[in-house]
C-alpha cells in the first residue's frame, strides 16, 4: 500500500510540475489549490554558497520545516510574487520567522552572486531569514535535479537583459527531515498555504 501511495503522489507531483512551468514574465499556468498525501521523490543532496559567501548543504536546513523557492533575482514578477506569498504566509503563522527555515535556490548563477543575493533575499514583503543559495552550474544543476526542478536560459535580444530563465513556478514544503510535504503553485493562495504550513507545525503531517 506504502508503494502505490508513494506511486500516485509522485505521479500526481509530475503532472502538477508539468502545469506549473513558467517564464519569468509570461503568465503562470491556470492551476487551483493542489493536495497530495504520501511520500514523493522530491529533495535530496545538495551543496551550494548562501549569501554570506559560506557553502552549506541541505543538512544545514534540517531540525525545521522547510519552505524552499528556485527562480532567480532578476525574475520581473513571477519570482518577487512567490516570495511575497511565502512571506504573507510567514506573517500569519510565523510572524518571528524561526519556525521554518526559508530558502530561495538561483537557477541563475551567472547573475546570482552571493553578494547580489545577500541584497535580494532582504527585499520588503520577503520572508524574514530568508537564505539565498547560489553555487556553480554543476552545483545547482545537482539540486535541480533532486527538487525536479525545471530552468531554462532563454536569449532576449529585444530586452535590456542578455537573456531571462524559464522555470519551474513551485514552493516546496519539507519536513524537519528534508522529506517532500506539500507544494504549492500559481493560484495557491496566502490563505491555503498558511492553513496548510500551520497543520504541518502542529501535527507533522
Amino acid at each position: 500500500m506504502k508503494a502505490i501511495i508513494k506511486f500516485a503522489a509522485s505521479v500526481t507531483l509530475a503532472v502538477s510540475l508539468a502545469a506549473g512551468l513558467t517564464a519569468c514574465g509570461q503568465p503562470t499556468a491556470n492551476v487551483g489549490k493542489t493536495v497530495t498525501s504520501g511520500t514523493a521523490d522530491i529533495g535530496g543532496a545538495y551543496t551550494l554558497i548562501n549569501q554570506n559567501g559560506q557553502s552549506v548543504t541541505e543538512a544545514d536546513a534540517l531540525g525545521k520545516p522547510q519552505l524552499i523557492y528556485f527562480g532567480f533575482s532578476y525574475c520581473p514578477d513571477i519570482c518577487p510574487t512567490a516570495l511575497q506569498k511565502m512571506g504573507a504566509a510567514q506573517a500569519r503563522i510565523d510572524p518571528d520567522g524561526d519556525k521554518l527555515n526559508y530558502i530561495f535556490i538561483s537557477v541563475d548563477p551567472e547573475r546570482d552572486t552571493p553578494e547580489s543575493l545577500k541584497l535580494y533575499v532582504t527585499a520588503n514583503g520577503f520572508p524574514k531569514n530568508l537564505t539565498g543559495l547560489t553555487g556553480t552550474t554543476e552545483q545547482i544543476e545537482t539540486a535541480k535535479s533532486a527538487f525536479k526542478v525545471y530552468s531554462q536560459k532563454v536569449p532576449t535580444p529585444d530586452s535590456a537583459a542578455d537573456y531571462t530563465v524559464d522555470h519551474s513556478d513551485i514552493i516546496y514544503l519539507m519536513d524537519k527531515n528534508g522529506n517532500f510535504t506539500e507544494f504549492f503553485f500559481g493560484k495557491s493562495t496566502v490563505p491555503e498555504m498558511a492553513a496548510r504550513i500551520n497543520l504541518h507545525l502542529k501535527t507533522g503531517n
